[in-house]
């Protein structure tokens, strides 16, 4: 397997583990966090997000040892099924705790707790991870410099004529589209991500406005986000179906941390 961005020597790196935070007086804003030991108190915060597998230790991590090299710090909230339900859409229709507070939390507590910046935040997620990443942010772009969604199952559109999670008609909160208009947007999907598996999510109305498989959906949000006026890029990596492994191995880290160093836009692919 060959990687698509060059995934640097780590060997010689000091990387603090991963640590395990309940915030406290709070239900069940739980999170890892990986505070390099060179972490600049205006250093923003990089949130990674995870899937349904509810993998926050791995991303915490992965994405921890390279971090470390530019002295970012890392946090992996932990949406756990029993308390947040569909965590992927940022407030659950059927009443389980609202995630976006469960974050400000997360976010709070680890500025007071390590000494960090927590105005603002750049944020990934992957695959469920990206769902709730991209949704956020245009729930709360005032606090997300940049967000970089992988592999999301599906997408909000920045359409206010189709209904809220599909669109941002009578989403949970007011949407800013100044302020979202200075969030930066990714997009990253692999050239095989086509499988209609058993985790992606289909509906009529989904799949009429969005395709039918998660690379085919990413084309169409990152287009119809350029096409709203929104700054937005996307990246295929070559030979990467729907595995974060996967991904890992072929520099999903380093590609990550180079887009939130550059604001360089990419061309379009043509849809298939």
């Amino acid at each position: 397997m060959t990687a698509l961005f060059p995934i640097p020597q780590t060997a010689a790196i000091t990387m603090t583990l991963p640590q395990f935070v309940t915030v406290p007086a709070t239900p069940a804003r739980r999170y890892y966090a990986v505070i390099p030991e060179n972490c600049a108190s205006d250093a923003v915060p990089l949130v990674v997000v995870h899937g349904i597998s509810r993998n926050a230790p791995e991303l915490a991590l992965r994405f921890g040892e390279l971090a470390a090299l530019h002295g970012i710090p890392v946090i992996a909230p932990l949406f756990e099924r029993g308390s947040f339900g569909r965590y992927q859409q940022v407030r659950d229709p059927d009443g389980a705790l609202h995630c976006d507070d469960a974050l400000f939390d997360i976010l709070a507590d680890a500025a007071v707790r390590f000494g960090m910046h927590g105005a603002q935040c750049n944020l990934f997620g992957f695959s469920g991870g990206a769902q709730f990443a991209h949704r956020f942010a245009m729930l709360h772009p005032h606090k997300v410099r940049h967000c970089i969604a992988a592999a999301a199952g599906w997408y909000t559109m920045p359409d206010c004529c189709l209904p809220w999670p599909l669109g941002l008609q009578d989403a949970p909160g007011p949407i800013d589209h100044t302020a979202l208009a200075h969030v930066r947007f990714d997009v990253l999907v692999g050239s095989l991500d086509r499988r209609q598996d058993k985790a992606l999510r289909r509906s009529d109305a989904i799949d009429a406005v969005q395709g039918v498989h998660r690379l085919q959906r990413a084309r169409r949000w990152d287009r119809a986000m350029r096409k709203a006026g929104f700054s937005c890029s996307l990246t295929i990596i070559p030979g990467l179906s729907h595995a974060f492994g996967d991904a890992v191995q072929l520099g999903l880290v380093p590609l990550v941390l180079h887009q939130l160093g550059t604001r360089r836009a990419k061309p379009e692919e043509p849809e298939t």
